[in-house]
């Protein structure tokens, strides 16, 4: 089923903002999954930096997703607004992803990862020169929040402000504005 959008491109009507920012978000959360995956797989799940490699993959899931939107499905425009809603869907999906994964991944797969995540956090605290008894109580607070449940909620959160951060800042050079209606009127002003 096919129509016309205002600037004459042909679009169907699977090709919604909100079916390319689900599928988008599919698709960047499969691939957070498993880079996840493989960075356990290498043990390299503590090191900070890959974090951030979480995040450029989150930010090129919001940018690919939202390109393609405006490309492929909107005639080649896009407003600031939309593309910011683009952006926070995929954000939003991706962090539903990642949730259940991490929730399934310590309660079932790995629970055993949680206190290897706790003995760095000690060891952390450690070396930042933190007296025993300062440790001691940081790790009970730290502790009662390392479960499956609270991560994944965390993650939650993370992803969707990440990846609003992201949408608002890659929506301004994303959006293209359609001027053809006011191109199409001869210049009165003289």
């Amino acid at each position: 089923m096919e129509d016309q959008n205002p600037v004459g491109a042909k679009t169907s009507k699977s090709c919604t903002l909100m079916i390319n920012s689900l599928k988008y978000g599919l698709f960047t959360g499969l691939a957070v999954m498993l880079l996840s995956l493989l960075l356990y797989v290498m043990d390299l799940n503590g090191a900070s930096w890959a974090q951030y490699i979480s995040l450029l993959v989150l930010l090129a899931g919001v940018i690919m997703g939202t390109l393609a939107f405006r490309d492929k499905c909107n005639g080649g425009y896009i407003s600031y607004g939309r593309s910011l809603g683009s952006g926070v869907i995929i954000s939003l999906v991706v962090g539903v992803f990642m949730s259940i994964y991490t929730y399934l991944f310590f309660s079932f797969f790995d629970p055993g990862e949680l206190l290897k995540l706790a003995q760095v956090a000690e060891e952390k605290m450690l070396e930042k020169g933190l007296t025993d008894d300062q440790v001691d109580q940081a790790m009970s607070m730290t502790k009662m929040l390392m479960t499956p449940a609270f991560i994944a909620i965390s993650g939650l959160f993370s992803m969707l402000l990440w990846g609003t951060i992201f949408s608002l800042l890659a929506s301004i050079f994303i959006k293209k504005n359609d001027d053809s209606f006011e191109q199409s009127f001869p210049n009165t002003e003289n």
